[in-house]
């Protein structure tokens, strides 16, 4: 069993910073030494959530929601150089024996460097094996510009060009190294040992999964918050709606959502976090543990993300959603497909939209629908707790050729080795890149780490 783990959850979105501090807790729980890291929009939290955690290079989360709203590209050139260079010194810096990326896609390339296994939590959808039959995203430009019949008929060929073509970078960093070529931004992001999908099963059906994919379910989190000072003056008796936008939803649909379930009478509970505030006659906080709101609700109206819909249907409570980019269209498409709830349309939604979808989710269908959907998380979260995770597999090699034969190995493995071979990476050598990718700067991610507390 590893020692020491470094689990990494790349502050681009609170999302992946919550997964990982899941799985941190469960490994830790195995015995496992646990070094945490995140980017600085999430430090914080993770030192709240009691973690002492090493901060890393992480895009800014307003960059790359705008780049995915947008459909463009987070991973330009000199922004994986960046994220590979950090990661590279944290290596140095912690002497891991096994990393846990959720969305750090630029192990793909620092970790191969390093020679260190690594394991990437992400989501079904975000797969080559994803089975579920999807739509055109209706927020991408593409489909507002043709219109959903003809993005229907050409959104197949376009999607396998926009998943190549988010790989560029990738696919230029590990040529210079002479690295194995990766198709699309899928292989990016699944790792060659294995891969952990936090979904349930029915939720993003997977086809021919190989043997390095497991699902482990959903990874509940909430934040570690003082329940909100109003919570004793909700009437228990009055039809009830909790509202999030998450980290990543749209402030200005917020409030309309706000105002328009107060103005029909509503009781409504939200969480707006860095969305501004909220209208008269609402009760709010910035950040609450949805668990306590959702116990004195009917129905969540939120931005579709996948931990919201799942810490709903966990809790009896259905799901309307209105999804921002594309992301959460899935989640959308996969709630209605499983009857948890009802999704508007991102671009055109109104007011009787969103009552015509609160009356849907009010049925006995839909309520036996997420009873269903709430043992089967129940059941999921169980089995995640009583699986040892770290426990000895059968010995299998990665899917990519083997690092060792690149001569880029650190043979003297991880932290556990008393004489760690020094591997020099000279950024600036002709050999390995041209200028434009590094500077002069020497990394040797075996060298013996004196202090690895990144609190100190």
């Amino acid at each position: 069993m590893p020692n020491r783990v470094l689990v990494m959850g790349d502050s681009m979105s609170l999302a992946h910073v919550a997964r990982a501090m899941v799985m941190a807790r469960r490994l830790a729980g195995e015995g496992a030494d646990i070094v945490f890291a995140t980017g600085s929009a999430h430090l914080a939290l993770a030192r709240r959530e009691g973690f002492d955690p090493c901060e890393m290079h992480c895009v800014p989360p307003a960059r790359a929601y705008d780049a995915i709203r947008s459909g463009s590209h987070i991973f330009d050139m000199p922004t994986l150089v960046r994220y590979v260079k950090s990661d590279l010194a944290l290596f140095q810096r912690v002497r891991p024996d096994l990393i846990v990326g959720d969305m750090r896609l630029s192990l793909n390339i620092s970790a191969e460097l390093a020679g260190l296994e690594y394991w990437s939590i992400l989501s079904g959808y975000m797969t080559a094996f994803y089975a579920a039959p999807s739509r055109p995203p209706r927020t991408l430009p593409l489909n507002r510009l043709l219109g959903q019949r003809v993005s229907r008929l050409v959104f197949p060929t376009i999607k396998r060009m926009i998943l190549r073509r988010f790989a560029n970078s990738f696919r230029r960093l590990r040529s210079a190294w002479g690295m194995a070529p990766v198709r699309d931004i899928f292989d990016v992001m699944a790792s060659p040992y294995r891969n952990l999908i936090a979904d349930l099963p029915a939720y993003t059906p997977c086809a021919s999964l190989p043997d390095h994919f497991d699902f482990v379910g959903p990874l509940p989190w909430e934040p570690n918050t003082p329940d909100p000072v109003w919570l004793d003056r909700i009437a228990p008796d009055r039809p009830t709606a909790y509202v999030t936008m998450g980290s990543t939803g749209d402030p200005s649909a917020l409030r309309r959502i706000l105002l328009s379930l107060r103005d029909s009478g509503w009781q409504v509970l939200t969480t707006i976090g860095t969305h501004g505030s909220a209208p008269d006659g609402v009760f709010a906080a910035d950040m609450a543990r949805g668990s306590t709101l959702l116990r004195h609700s009917h129905v969540t109206v939120c931005h579709g993300g996948s931990g919201t819909v799942y810490q709903s249907v966990a809790h009896g409570v259905p799901v309307v959603g209105l999804p921002t980019f594309h992301d959460q269209e899935t989640n959308m498409e996969r709630v209605e497909a499983l009857g948890w709830g009802a999704g508007l349309d991102p671009n055109r939604w109104r007011p009787a939209d969103l009552h015509a979808a609160l009356a849907r989710v009010r049925t006995d269908e839909c309520r036996a629908a997420v009873a269903c959907g709430r043992a089967a998380i129940a059941a999921s979260v169980a089995r995640f707790e009583q699986t040892s995770w770290l426990a000895p597999r059968s010995a299998a090699a990665p899917v990519r050729p083997d690092r060792a034969a690149s001569g880029r190995r650190c043979e003297a493995g991880g932290s556990s080795a008393t004489q760690a071979a020094s591997m020099s990476l000279r950024f600036r050598s002709s050999r390995l890149f041209p200028s434009p990718f590094f500077g002069t700067e020497s990394f040797s991610p075996c060298a013996p780490i004196p202090n690895r507390n990144c609190g100190q």
